[in-house]
């Protein structure tokens, strides 16, 4: 493989494949060789310790390969009744391609970092979970990311066959949020503004992921966003409301040898309480790491170690498309938190599918009720569940 690597200037679904195949196995696409590197490992590794600074840290972090922007949330049709409830997620991914320091090719088409993003959008009433995803190299006029003082955060073409651009965008204090996708036949249209400030999650901002806590992640989310604008679905277009959490990490390696993915849940409750829990699972399903954030109603946040909690799974979904099996009912339990909770899918079909590199993973809205009420009686809150490494050939590529 060269040393360095350059896009044409649109990716076909075949390359695609080759590609990301090669990127998720954990090729460095466009390494340099040796003798163009100053150090031994080229990108920078997350540590504890970071100084956070803000809106410095919305904005692009070059000197680590991977960080990404991830929107997750629940709409309702303005003046229509709660059972028109929808779902979506906006996500822009930032793989770097040269590391820092390292001087691209002086071909035309060079690139520094890809650009890949997903977008889905659940309507329960409807039955349907529409999936979508685009990727492009980080250059003029296809995609690229914002720096410290850009009010453009993230943004990249249309798939191919819509015009305009997705982006996530800063107002203010606000996020606003477009993506579009006409083959699909949804589009949403969406300004986020927070409602309490954000989260530094595991020690300071740095998330870790083993027990050893010598790999992980800058962490930081806004638990709590309230949301206005407009979606475009099953041919018409309607105001929504609603609520949304942004999760924005940063890192260059997360995930062990010996780690397969992870379950990860964000809840926003109705009691005014905000709950981030993860771990990380092995080749035999067995938890190998937990950790979580609670914020309290009064905005306090509290780590909770992987012993103070518990979240199993009562039901499963397979998939049709790939044959994975996903837990979609769970139980949560935090006894010293008074959480007793049950956690169900506004439905089993959210599987995110993609079909230029075949990875799959379960991306779901949720909603939380007393433990053993009858589904649509007694909720809660209202949350979100992803679910990685589940079924053959799915390992997250971090």
């Amino acid at each position: 493989m060269p040393s360095r690597f350059t896009f044409p200037v649109a990716v076909s679904a075949a390359a695609a494949v080759v590609l990301l195949g090669a990127l998720l196995a954990g090729a460095v696409l466009s390494a340099p060789a040796a003798s163009d590197r100053d150090h031994d490992e080229p990108w920078q590794a997350a540590q504890r310790g970071y100084t956070w600074e803000f809106p410095r840290d919305l904005g692009i972090h070059p000197d680590y390969k991977t960080e990404w922007w991830y929107v997750t949330g629940h709409l309702f049709p303005v003046g229509t009744e709660p059972a028109e409830a929808m779902a979506f997620q906006l996500t822009f991914f930032r793989v770097g391609l040269v590391p820092p320091g390292v001087t691209a090719t002086d071909s035309d088409w060079a690139a520094g970092d890809l650009v890949m993003a997903h977008a889905a959008l659940a309507r329960p009433a409807a039955k349907t979970h529409d999936f979508t995803e685009v990727m492009w190299r980080a250059a003029p006029l296809l995609g690229g990311f914002g720096g410290a003082a850009d009010t453009t955060l993230a943004w990249c073409q249309a798939p191919t066959g819509t015009a305009g651009r997705w982006e996530i965008t800063r107002r203010g204090d606000a996020f606003v949020l477009r993506a579009r996708d006409d083959r699909k036949g949804f589009a949403y249209d969406l300004v986020c503004t927070p409602s309490r400030p954000l989260v530094l999650h595991g020690d300071g901002g740095f998330s870790p992921k083993s027990a050893a806590g010598d790999e992980g992640s800058l962490y930081f989310s806004y638990t709590r966003m309230e949301v206005s604008g407009t979606v475009t679905a099953g041919g018409r277009t309607i105001d929504v409301a609603g609520t949304s959490w942004l999760d924005r990490e940063i890192f260059t390696s997360t995930l062990a040898e010996n780690q397969t993915g992870w379950d990860w849940l964000s809840l926003q409750l109705d009691d005014g309480r905000d709950l981030m829990l993860y771990r990380l699972r092995d080749a035999q399903g067995r938890e190998d790491f937990a950790l979580g954030t609670l914020v309290a109603v009064d905005g306090k946040v509290s780590k909770l170690p992987g012993e103070q909690w518990e979240l199993s799974p009562l039901e499963s979904w397979q998939s049709p498309a790939t044959g994975a099996e996903y837990p979609v009912v769970w139980r949560l339990q935090i006894p010293a938190e008074g959480i007793d909770l049950e956690l169900r899918a506004v439905m089993p079909e959210q599987e995110n599918v993609s079909p230029l590199t075949g990875i799959h993973y379960w991306e779901g809205a949720v909603i939380a009720a007393p433990r053993g009420a009858k589904p649509g009686t007694g909720n809660l809150g209202r949350g979100f569940i992803e679910l990685t490494g589940y079924g053959k050939d799915s390992r997250p590529p971090v």
